[in-house]
């Protein structure tokens, strides 16, 4: 009679304990949702006051009771000061309820993004990031994975593109928190429309790169945060290029080496290319307009006496030369050099 009434005092007692920490727990993923979802609208609202055009239909979280997913539709954003704008259908925002700090960004596939200059019209089969981010209100980027499958992008300035498969991953150095190791394998990536006419308008090369891979660090100006969707950009200030591959067509092209970036995004200093099939690479130049017609014949004499240099009549082994806002091989000029500026 005692062990009976000792046993269902227990029972009693258990069953007390596990209805609290139940209820314990259904308020803090309540907490959890609605304060992820007040987060959410708080920043919508601050842009806005800022003069952003900035608008959703609804914000909700779901996923009770180890998920945080949040589903913002129609989110409608335009910062002024830099012309950018976004527009997708819905943005989810994916986590589980005991790790905050690890989540996915998962697009819909359909995304508009527009500047000054033009609109970009993007589909696509998988638009994923895992993002890890620090504890606390800044959400800083320690590392993060971004996944594409089947994108096409099509730009109102009569270019575009499509690829198969993407892969990048960048992480957070530990000793200097500003600079990021960034990896990234592409593999079927085809320019389109009026970009390929630009590129080779000649028809030099085939439709698509086979592979493109890169291995770098960049260095910025500031922290990937929050506040980076919000005000200025962080801006790149070195770039450590370990490789960089292209294999397109008859072309096979490496890179490596390391450049300085100034405050109006040019770059300066040297990288060492390796070209296989060399002469394409030229008469794409020149195709272009890189290379003025002018100089083609003396850029093809001097592309030779390059690869005499490197024992193979078809490879080049030379430096590409940044600097003065120009860029060189060896000693043939090339043209401007690209400004590195991200908006």
């Amino acid at each position: 009679m005692t062990r009976s009434f000792s046993q269902e005092v227990m029972m009693r007692k258990l069953f007390w304990l596990v209805l609290a920490a139940v209820l314990i727990y259904t308020g803090y993923w309540m907490i959890g949702a609605k304060g992820t979802e007040s987060a959410i609208a708080a920043w919508v609202n601050a842009r806005e006051a800022e003069g952003w055009q900035a608008e959703v239909s609804s914000i909700k979280t779901r996923g009770f009771p180890t998920r945080f997913d949040t589903e913002i539709r129609d989110p409608h954003l335009a910062d002024p000061r830099s012309g950018v704008a976004l527009s997708t259908p819905k943005i989810e925002i994916l986590s589980q309820s005991h790790r905050p700090t690890r989540f996915t960004l998962r697009m819909a596939p359909e995304v508009t993004l527009a500047s000054p200059y033009q609109r970009l019209d993007i589909t696509q089969e998988l638009a994923e990031t895992q993002l890890f981010v620090d504890a606390g209100p800044n959400l800083t980027l320690d590392h993060a994975a971004l996944t594409l499958k089947d994108l096409r992008m099509v730009s109102t300035a009569t270019w575009g593109l499509s690829l198969d498969t993407g892969d990048i991953t960048t992480q957070r150095q530990d000793d200097d928190p500003l600079t990021h190791d960034i990896k990234m394998h592409v593999a079927g990536f085809a320019p389109t429309g009026g970009l390929i006419e630009d590129i080779d308008p000649k028809g030099l090369l085939s439709d698509d790169f086979e592979t493109l891979d890169l291995d770098m660090s960049a260095t910025f100006d500031g922290p990937w945060n929050i506040h980076a969707l919000e005000g200025p950009r962080p801006q790149p200030t070195k770039i450590e290029l370990t490789a960089l591959s292209a294999h397109w067509g008859e072309l096979d092209l490496k890179l490596a080496g390391s450049f300085a970036i100034d405050a109006r995004g040019y770059p300066a200093g040297k990288l060492a290319v390796k070209a296989e099939n060399w002469r394409e690479m030229i008469e794409l130049a020149i195709s272009m307009g890189a290379i003025p017609e002018n100089m083609s014949k003396l850029s093809l004499r001097a592309g030779e006496m390059l690869a005499g240099l490197s024992g193979r009549k078809d490879t080049i082994d030379a430096e590409l030369t940044l600097k003065d806002g120009m860029i060189s091989l060896g000693f043939i000029p090339l043209g401007p050099a690209p400004r590195v500026v991200i908006r």
